[in-house]
């Protein structure tokens, strides 16, 4: 009989062990600006825990198994992805990551600010790809102190952006920046924005081809290129082309005035003023040799030195 009475405490004793912690509540707090995800060692649950309190249950006695509550923030979040000489955020990167623009290989700096959105998780395919969020993320674990315990997992949305389609997304953008003629048709093209044809708004479609094509659970709210701006020799080119343009549209205005005087007045005004201003760079060092030509052919013939 003493024999029986000890396999039953025996007994009572390791079901309380086994399935006596079952029955204890470990309560785990829900920020109101997240959400939560139930993690359990086979997966998560597939449900969605919004602000609160939730029971993560407890650990098992003999391995320490238990569930885990992984924390994602409600609130959409912003990305900037910059095209820039060198990463600014690393000393020792030394490669130029500005888009090439054109067939002319132009180089362009170029930030872009991206604004995501999580899914509507209260309708069925955005409660899908939140749970696709867990999955792709990488959460890490929260402190203990702010969560009333430990077994609490925060997942920044951003890690999934920048582990599914970040280099996919900056991709993109180089296929835009590259579609372009050169710099002058960008700087057309952002005077555009708010329209199809604009700079921006080209990006944000090209952005969101990525996400479709990914199936991202990423929602894109917006996307906003700044900071245009051009390699230095690009920028010297266009205004040497420009000055080029002007100065031949100055000469041809100035010698279609003079042709239109027939008694040779205007002809020998410029040339008297020419001979001054020649005269003027003389005094500064500028030395040049001239031509005349008085039989009323061409009337001045400047001869640069060598």
């Amino acid at each position: 009989m003493r024999k029986l009475s000890l396999v039953t405490a025996l007994t009572a004793a390791i079901a309380i062990l086994s399935g006596g912690p079952s029955f204890a509540a470990e309560l785990r707090a829900i920020p109101p600006d997240m959400i939560g995800l139930m993690l359990t060692p086979t997966g998560f649950d597939g449900k969605i825990y919004e602000s609160g309190q939730v029971d993560i249950g407890t650990t098992t006695w003999w391995a320490g198994y238990g569930n885990k509550i992984v924390l994602i923030q409600r609130a959409g979040f912003q990305i900037k992805e910059q095209f820039v000489s060198n990463d600014p955020n690393n000393a020792n990167d030394h490669e130029d990551h500005r888009c090439i623009v054109g067939p002319k290989r132009q180089p362009m700096s170029l930030d872009v600010r991206l604004l995501f959105a999580l899914p509507d998780y209260t309708k069925p395919a955005g409660k899908e790809a939140l749970l696709r969020m867990g999955l792709l993320g990488t959460p890490t674990n929260a402190d203990p102190n702010a969560y009333g315990g430990n077994r609490v997992m925060v997942l920044k949305a951003d890690s999934v952006y920048f582990q599914q389609v970040q280099q996919q997304v900056r991709g993109k953008i180089r296929d835009v920046c590259l579609s372009y003629a050169d710099v002058e048709a960008v700087y057309s093209a952002v005077e555009k924005n708010g329209t199809d044809a604009g700079f921006t708004d080209t990006i944000k479609k090209a952005v969101g081809t990525v996400l479709a094509e990914n199936r991202s659970p990423l929602f894109l709210i917006g996307a906003v290129a700044s900071n245009v701006k051009p390699d230095p020799s690009v920028i010297n080119a266009i205004a040497a082309t420009q000055a080029a343009d002007k100065l031949v549209e100055a000469m041809a205005k100035i010698d279609a005035f003079v042709k239109e005087d027939k008694t040779g007045t205007r002809a020998q005004i410029y040339k008297l003023h020419f001979l001054q201003e020649m005269n003027k760079a003389n005094k500064s060092g500028q030395n040049n040799l001239l031509m005349m030509d008085i039989s009323g052919g061409q009337q001045v013939l400047p001869l640069p030195q060598r």
